[in-house]
């Protein structure tokens, strides 16, 4: 017979199974909503990919390869190099603001918001404000995209694969890189060798270790912990909880900045809201 912390233990991943598939069901529905009107961009890019990949050639994995993959290689490390970075967490240890980022990395969406696309302001807040010490983020995975399509399985997977980057400190470049070689949603494009090549493109990532981390099942906890934590943490929107969600923490407590793609001022704005000590 099972004990009362068994049972008390089942009920609740019961009450999460739940309400992750109220949440990917409600999901969904927005990322149909705000994809709607992003056909054309997409269109436009497919044949920009198209030109370039001509030009660059591709791993033959979904993977950027030859010219285009060195320059967007260089583009990540532009961007990251210098900023401090352990485990999850990009920006200074001591940085008087904290940006918390509920991310799935198959989610169109949370790509966006990384890439600097649809007017997201996320580029330049790491640049103005997490490289100067004034804020950092920290990452925390929640299933929205890969589970509409997949598994929890798969999706532990890939996010464990980019928590092993971060177990070297290259969390962040791992994640950029996913982001922006992200396949078409759906897609069953997330393979072993999709998860390796990104990885090797790291520079200084020890892919041995790499390797033998990702499948550390403490990884694979701290993925399910971080589930938990965004249906305690993130409100309910249209009927369910999406990402990216991003909720931003100061002096007088946290503040819930948005779900989706923000602006510079949306998240300025956040920081102001939580400034007071």
């Amino acid at each position: 017979m099972a004990s009362r912390k068994e049972r008390k233990e089942h009920a609740r991943a019961q009450l999460l199974a739940v309400e992750r598939e109220q949440a990917a069901t409600a999901a969904r529905a927005r990322r149909r909503r705000m994809l709607a009107g992003a056909v054309a961009v997409a269109a436009i890019v497919v044949a920009i990919a198209i030109v370039m990949s001509t030009g660059g050639g591709t791993s033959g994995h979904g993977l950027a390869g030859g010219r285009e993959g060195r320059r967007l290689v260089s583009q990540v490390d532009a961007a990251l190099n210098g900023i401090p970075e352990h485990g999850l967490v990009l920006g200074r240890a001591g940085a008087r603001f904290t940006l918390t980022l509920y991310g799935d990395l198959q989610c169109p969406i949370c790509a966006a918001l990384m890439t600097g696309q649809d007017g997201s302001g996320l580029p330049r807040f790491i640049r103005d404000q997490v490289r100067a010490g004034h804020a950092k983020i920290v990452y925390r995975s929640f299933c929205t995209a890969t589970c509409d399509h997949f598994s929890a399985t798969l999706f532990a997977q890939q996010q464990a694969a980019a928590y092993a980057a971060g177990a070297q400190d290259r969390f962040w470049y791992y994640e950029e890189l996913f982001y922006h070689q992200q396949g078409q949603e759906g897609a069953p494009y997330v393979t072993p060798t999709f998860l390796r090549g990104i990885a090797r493109q790291i520079s200084g990532l020890n892919l041995a270790t790499w390797s033998r981390d990702r499948n550390n099942p403490a990884l694979l906890g701290q993925v399910n912990a971080d589930e938990r934590a965004a249906v305690r943490q993130l409100p309910v929107i249209d009927g369910g909880r999406g990402t990216p969600g991003l909720i931003m923490s100061g002096p007088s407590g946290s503040r819930f900045v948005a779900e989706g793609v923000v602006t510079y001022g949306q998240l300025t704005a956040a920081m102001n809201a939580v400034s007071r000590p």
